[in-house]
């Protein structure tokens, strides 16, 4: 069985998301049960055109790095359908639908396309983001290119062989924004599980872990810090923007009670994770992210103003109108707070384990392998 994943990012050589973060989970979990695995993606920092990672075979298209960014973006799919036939895959499952699944069914239309829902934008995601980040303004060019966009998207969802959300919540929303006929199934992320104890830190400590982007708001979890100067907060990754980043450390790095360790490896994270009161979560919007799972998965519980499958409002503190402080001030007077992290360990570990899910990805390849003899 060969897999490739379709995915418009990949978790290294310099590139931090959640999207690559599950393809090369998946792709090295799957590499190690003996699925001869690759991904597909863009090249990017030092990145060679074939690499090998984790057990399985990266395969990397031009960026067209220089060139105006509509032109780069068409000529990178362009490229990137010899690098799809190269692989020679009997499965090309797309971690999100794209323009790159499109290139991928063009480029071996007799193969097997699976898709994962895994953070469909409707408009009114695109209204939220438009809040925080003036570069998508919701003018009536950029509208028409988003109705233009999701009926290219629709073509490819239809031609698909298999359809999966990562998330309950997602599936109605996949099926109304895309028009599908069907329902995709639900096919959780990953997660894994530490094997040990957790042991929380003595005085209350909390943590923000995702991209310093527009859309995740982490000047939100630095106004804490000065409101509640007795709490530790430890804010994990960085802005892909070299000035955001550096602007948001002069201002606030100077602060006793903030931490800014940037990206850390995944035993630094466990640590920080484990050592954790509560996850705060400071978006203006999200799918499911990772980052909800592996905090439960360290049964530290979550404070957010959103609650994806109800996970924020199961095991943490949802927040309403922005007041983190209140939901923060409402985990630290919480006796139960270590009951609702090691009531959110129990749901990863019945739901998003990660050997579960990667069984899953199996049978369902096995699946759609033997509806063809």
């Amino acid at each position: 069985m060969r897999v490739c994943f379709v995915s418009p990012e990949l978790f290294a050589w310099g590139y931090h998301g959640g999207f690559g973060f599950l393809t090369r989970t998946l792709g090295r979990e799957l590499a190690r049960r003996g699925v001869e695995t690759y991904v597909v993606t863009i090249r990017r920092g030092d990145q060679r055109e074939v690499e090998e990672l984790d057990g399985f075979t990266v395969l990397g298209y031009p960026p067209h790095a220089g060139k105006p960014r509509p032109l780069r973006s068409i000529l990178s799919r362009i490229d990137s359908i010899n690098y799809y036939r190269e692989v020679d895959c009997d499965f090309y499952h797309s971690q999100a639908v794209s323009y790159n699944t499109l290139a991928a069914q063009r480029a071996m239309p007799d193969r097997r396309h699976l898709i994962t829902f895994q953070d469909p934008y409707d408009l009114d995601e695109w209204r939220k983001i438009s809040t925080v980040d003036p570069r998508y303004r919701l003018t009536p060019v950029f509208r028409a290119r988003l109705k233009v966009e999701v009926r290219l998207l629709s073509r490819a969802c239809r031609r698909a062989d298999g359809l999966y959300s990562q998330a309950r919540f997602l599936i109605d929303k996949a099926r109304g924004l895309f028009g599908l006929d069907r329902s995709p199934v639900y096919l959780p992320n990953p997660v894994e599980t530490p094997r040990r104890s957790m042991r929380k830190s003595v005085d209350p400590k909390v943590c923000f872990l995702a991209r310093w982007d527009p859309q995740k708001r982490v000047e939100l979890f630095f106004g804490l810090a000065r409101e509640f100067p007795k709490v530790e907060f430890v804010a994990m990754g960085r802005s892909h923007d070299p000035e955001t980043d550096a602007r948001l450390r002069k201002t606030y790095g100077w602060c006793p009670n903030i931490s800014l360790p940037g990206f850390v490896s995944e035993k630094e994270k466990s640590q920080i994770l484990e050592e954790s009161w509560a996850l705060v979560n400071t978006s203006v919007r999200e799918a499911l992210p990772v980052s909800f799972l592996e905090a439960l998965a360290h049964e530290t519980p979550i404070i957010s103003g959103l609650d994806p499958d109800g996970l924020t409002s199961r095991f943490g503190y949802l927040v309403a109108g922005d007041d983190y402080s209140g939901g923060l001030r409402k985990m630290l007077a919480d006796e139960g707070r270590r009951e609702k992290g090691m009531r959110g360990r129990e749901y990863v570990e019945d739901v998003h384990e990660l050997g579960k899910v990667v069984d899953r990805h199996i049978e369902i390849y096995k699946a759609h392998l033997e509806s063809r003899r």
